[in-house]
């Protein structure tokens, strides 16, 4: 049984999706016999260029093409022959697995040498063409340089840069891109109609949209759709095969992370998880929407969303983009594509996510308080959810001594002083759990951290404010508190891993007390 974008190949020219520019441009070669010896089909995966080369070879060599026509009948031995891929004189090879130069001499320079056996062209069309050696390339230039006139080239490739100028000099080259979204939904309708299926429009606008662009690609995802079998197929009959991530998520996430509302942000994506959403897709369907906002913000001509989505949720999606800022936006999607790259990486699949959310909601609060002389810590919103309390509420004991305290009396009351300050604000006494106590002295106490991130956390204004207070209430000496990094290491997902859960539990479960 063949595929759906097999089934359903082009036939002539008038049915090839999009690459309107080539299709003039070789319909009025074909029409006026002004053929090339040899052609070069460039741009990305699944968008034509086989397809293409085959309807060439074809209505070059219809036995009942007219005089000024570019259209196959479809219908002789050499179209139908051509069409199952049979044709003695239309030899397809796999540059991928025929690099070598003996394979173009074997498979081309001696075939070249005989006449077609009945066509009026013998065709040779070379995929992925960029994959030949060096001397393939050298032993292909000189038949490319003096060919017999019963031979056509046609070479495809998606890396049009590795191959040799000399070759790319001898060749009529088009470029082919990818092809547009309402073109593909158009597409894959007629599909749909063809095979008396009702699909839902929805899952048609999911499947263009994930596409990015490649035909095949979304002629292969709506295959997997047809064949549940059922003659009409819902939205969430479709999610059960496909991993579809959903507008109305991607806008909730993103409103949750707009208004700092941490805590729902987190319910949501560990609600993905639970539903089996993929969150690669989700993620990076996120990443493409801020984008798309981001071009907005830019300039309103930019919008694209209108072919993607119904005016309903575009509308929400326009409102959403006057309340975020174009630095935000920038930060959001940075931090996305960083959470993207570790997904994978730790057995708990959604923890990037949620720490990209928990920097996102920080991060939104460092550029609106931009004022700060030192960069206050972007990891934790310390005023969301009550996590946070203002230094100036910290009851504060004047010192009644001044005999010169030690690092080891410290050491002694430390886990009193942890106590103390996870009153006032349960984050600050997570990430104190992990700090070395290094030294005391002149009433410096320096404390180091093995990241980064931990010392901005505590170098806050306000959070070190809070520290110093009740180091200066239990000890009953003025402390100036002094920060460093242990050793500089990457903050990946795994290192801060446990640091992190603690917060994203205590999001979920906060401290009673």
């Amino acid at each position: 049984m063949s595929s759906i974008y097999q089934k359903y190949r082009p036939q002539t020219f008038e049915e090839l999706v999009d690459q309107d520019h080539i299709k003039i441009t070789l319909e009025n070669e074909i029409k006026t016999d002004q053929i090339s010896h040899a052609y070069l089909f460039s741009g990305p995966r699944g968008v034509g260029k086989t397809t293409c080369a085959r309807l060439l070879a074809k209505i070059v060599n219809c036995q009942n093409k007219k005089k000024g026509d570019a259209k196959p009948c479809n219908k002789c031995a050499a179209c139908k022959e051509i069409s199952k891929g049979k044709s003695l004189d239309v030899m397809e090879i796999d540059a991928a697995s025929q690099t070598g130069v003996d394979n173009v001499r074997e498979n081309i320079i001696e075939n070249s040498r005989f006449v077609p056996h009945y066509s009026k062209y013998k065709i040779f069309i070379i995929d992925e063409a960029h994959m030949l050696s060096i001397s393939a390339f050298n032993a292909l230039l000189k038949i490319l340089e003096e060919p017999p006139a019963h031979i056509i080239f046609i070479l495809a490739t998606t890396e049009i840069h590795k191959i040799p100028e000399t070759i790319i000099s001898r060749c009529q080259q088009f470029n082919f891109k990818k092809i547009n979204f309402l073109e593909i939904e158009k597409r894959l309708n007629k599909i749909c109609h063809c095979e008396k299926i009702k699909v839902d429009p929805q899952i048609l606008k999911n499947i263009a949209h994930q596409s990015q662009g490649y035909l095949r690609d979304a002629e292969s995802l709506l295959g997997q759709i047809l064949v549940l079998g059922e003659k009409k197929i819902s939205l969430k009959l479709a999610e059960l095969i496909l991993p579809f991530s959903n507008f109305n998520l991607i806008l909730e996430l993103l409103d949750y992370l707009f208004k700092k509302n941490k805590k729902s942000a987190l319910i949501l994506i560990n609600n993905l998880v639970e539903k089996g959403i993929d969150l690669k897709y989700f993620i990076n369907d996120c990443i493409e929407i801020a984008r798309k906002i981001l071009l907005i913000k830019i300039d309103v001509s930019l919008n694209e969303f209108s072919q993607e989505m119904d005016k309903k949720i575009e509308k929400k999606f326009l409102e959403l983009a006057k309340e975020i800022k174009t630095e935000k936006l920038s930060q959001i999607i940075e931090i996305f594509i960083k959470a993207q790259k570790e997904l994978g990486e730790t057995d708990i699949v959604q923890l990037p996510l949620e720490i990209a959310v928990l920097k996102i909601i920080g991060n939104t609060k460092t550029i609106e308080k931009s004022q700060f002389s030192t960069p206050p810590a972007n990891l934790l919103d310390a005023d969301a959810d009550k996590l946070s309390t203002s230094a100036s509420n910290v009851k504060f004991n004047p010192p009644t001594t001044n005999y010169q305290l030690t690092l080891e009396e410290i050491k002694e009351k430390w886990a009193e002083i942890l106590e103390e300050i996870k009153k006032y604000n349960h984050s600050i006494f997570t990430f104190l759990r992990t700090a070395k106590l290094i030294s005391l002295g002149k009433n410096v106490f320096t404390i180091g951290f093995k990241h980064k991130f931990y010392q901005e956390r505590i170098n806050d204004r306000k959070n070190k404010e809070i520290i110093e207070n009740v180091l200066e209430n239990i000890l009953k000496q003025k402390i100036i508190l002094k920060i460093e990094i242990i050793s500089e290491e990457k903050n990946s997902s795994k290192e801060i891993e446990e640091t992190f859960l603690s917060d994203i539990l205590n999001v979920f479960n906060p401290d009673p007390r």
